[in-house]
């Protein structure tokens, strides 16, 4: 069963995700509720859970902060941030962060059902990826010696993190094959074989599920949310956008309920 921690600081939240949701039944095991960020990183260090529902506002340690500890730490987990608030700022941190959904208060519990539903499949098949691809050698070269520690899986989730963190800047093959400090084309196959998709075709999906999240949740016009993933243009910008969703941007906001800015 996959691992989920659930994290806020209203008893009654908390008690109502614990209980109204059937876990079980989506192959999914409680194993701690906390109060606070500082009370999630201790449950969080002992069961290393693969989902977290956390609040954003909290005392003590609030959720970016107790996100940003437990990357630090190397966890993978999946992340719904619960939160009654739209502010650019949290959204942004968010997604540098790696967190996969805003959940807006009040709870919507069916809705929120469905995204756990979903987000367990995800987390099933990428595991049985992994699994996969550990038994399988993909090393075609002898890599550097400041890499000989690093397996690689350590070697693309370093990838995956420089990504989200440098989404708004010009990346490339040869950047992320230096930063990681292996050659280009092992780069290529290693990220192909771990995550399914060649890196451009990864990168332009972030990039636009970093969008959508932003035209959802900021009140930041269309040319400032492309800047911020990476389109510095925003004709082309839009001709991504809307190649990858079959609308523009304004378009998707519009049918999300947010003004078109």
């Amino acid at each position: 069963m996959l691992k989920a921690l659930l994290v806020d600081d209203e008893a009654p939240i908390l008690n109502n995700l614990s209980k109204v949701l059937p876990w079980e039944e989506m192959g999914m095991k409680v194993v701690g509720l906390a109060r606070s960020g500082m009370e999630a990183l201790e449950v969080a260090d002992q069961y290393n859970p693969d989902l977290i529902l956390c609040d954003i506002r909290m005392p003590v340690m609030d959720g970016l902060t107790f996100i940003t500890r437990i990357r630090e730490k190397g966890s993978r987990a999946e992340i719904f941030l619960l939160t009654g608030y739209q502010e650019f700022e949290y959204a942004r941190e968010a997604i540098k962060l790696g967190v996969k959904d805003y959940i807006s208060k009040p709870i919507h519990y069916g809705e929120l059902e469905m995204k756990i539903r979903e987000i367990g499949e995800e987390i099933r098949k990428k595991r049985a990826k992994e699994k996969y691809y550990n038994t399988v050698s993909l090393i075609d070269e002898a890599p550097n010696p400041e890499t000989v520690k690093k397996t690689p899986e350590q070697l693309v989730s370093s990838a995956l993190e420089y990504i989200n963190t440098h989404m708004g800047q010009d990346l490339g093959i040869e950047e992320l094959s230096e930063y990681l400090g292996i050659s280009s084309s092992y780069f290529c196959l290693l990220f192909k074989n771990h995550v399914g998709l060649t890196f451009v075709e990864y990168l332009t999906r972030q990039r636009m599920e970093a969008a959508k999240f932003l035209l959802v949740n900021s009140d930041k016009n269309i040319a400032q949310i492309g800047s911020f993933v990476g389109y510095h243009e925003r004709r082309y910008f839009t001709k991504v956008f809307q190649k990858a969703t079959g609308m523009t941007p304004s378009e998707f906001r519009e049918m999300s309920g947010e003004p078109g800015l």
